[in-house]
């Protein structure tokens, strides 16, 4: 979840208003995701929004965002997958409105919440969807010939930022910023496990380099936070920003050790049979939490975020990333179990 930015509504509004000719008359912060988030209200209806940050971050996830457009309207108009976010337009005919720094982008309101507590009992209809996304994948390439992020290749693009940060954290000069410091605190005594998880990531990646793969359109984050449940019961796939060509094993990871049970809603909606491959199904359980390490460690390090950003950041670590870590072995087996296996 993100922590609310020092934002004035009034101008948040005003820009709703004039950028996408939205009546609007309020805006409520909404803890949620990794970019802020709001609810605009007024005579227009609801509407949801993404308020990108000033930095090198916030440029990298409006990058993502402008991406995502040209897929979210491809799901949609084809019929693969109707129930995903409906990005707005500005007047102008582009996609994001600036506020100053920021960038805002406007969807239809979603009625419905993120599964939550109720994730076991959504992985069956997931895995549904799953399928019939990864089938559609020529369709879908015709239409949306780039995607928001490059196809895999198993390269490790944070492996390097975090062996720096690794290297360089013990050693903070006197004048490190206070959440420098404190990210050294809260990851000093991981840090053995956080090198020990990357090298047998790195070994997976070289393996996994000499082998092919399919490739197919991939969520790559479908979790329990970006999956919701509507009124009817129906499940919606949000947050699309990560979408690549991949295997299907970087959506299928977050099936766990269920997706023996699960495999046959995914083939239904697949069309086809598929076996899944246990060293990828390996690889992608070990990758996710260095991947939110990193980038985290990243934003603390050199974006210089607002204090009570930086905390909650330190938050997300302490509570999620890092337990993430010391599960990731284990996890890891139980995924790729021998009922996996090709």
């Amino acid at each position: 979840m993100s922590a609310p930015p020092d934002l004035d509504s009034a101008a948040l509004v005003s820009v709703v208003s004039s950028a996408f000719g939205l009546d609007v008359d309020s805006v409520t912060f909404l803890p949620t995701g990794t970019a802020h988030a709001y609810r605009a209200q007024g005579p227009a209806g609801r509407f949801f929004l993404k308020v990108m940050p000033d930095s090198p971050y916030g440029a990298r996830v409006t990058a993502r965002a402008l991406a995502e457009v040209p897929l979210l309207r491809a799901l949609r108009a084809s019929g693969v997958l109707p129930r995903v976010p409906m990005p707005l337009p500005t007047l102008d005919g582009g996609w994001m409105a600036a506020l100053g720094g920021l960038h805002v982008f406007a969807y239809a309101w979603i009625e419905g919440a993120a599964v939550g507590d109720g994730w076991d009992a959504a992985r069956p209809d997931l895995a549904g969807l799953l399928g019939r996304l990864h089938g559609a994948t020529d369709e879908l390439m015709r239409a949306v010939p780039v995607l928001p992020m490059p196809p895999e290749d198993f390269g490790l693009p944070f492996e390097g930022g975090l062996r720096a940060a690794i290297d360089a954290l013990p050693h903070l000069p006197p004048d490190a910023r206070p959440e420098q410091r404190a990210l050294r605190d809260v990851l000093a005594p991981h840090l053995d496990t956080v090198a020990r998880v990357l090298e047998r990531t790195v070994t997976l990646a070289a393996a996994l380099r000499q082998r092919t793969a399919p490739q197919v359109v991939c969520h790559t984050d479908a979790h329990g936070g970006n999956v919701m449940r509507d009124a009817a019961g129906l499940l919606w796939l949000i947050d699309w920003e990560t979408a690549r060509l991949a295997p299907p094993e970087h959506d299928l990871w977050m099936l766990g050790p269920h997706l023996p049970t699960l495999l046959p809603a995914y083939e239904y909606g697949l069309g086809r049979p598929y076996t899944p491959d246990a060293d990828r199904l390996r690889y992608y359980v070990l990758r996710r939490p260095l991947e939110d390490l990193e980038e985290d460690v990243r934003w603390l390090l050199h974006d210089h975020p607002a204090p009570q950003v930086a905390a909650h950041s330190l938050e997300i670590i302490a509570r999620y990333v890092l337990p993430a870590l010391h599960r990731a072995e284990a996890d890891a087996e139980a995924t790729a179990s021998r009922d996996h296996e090709a």
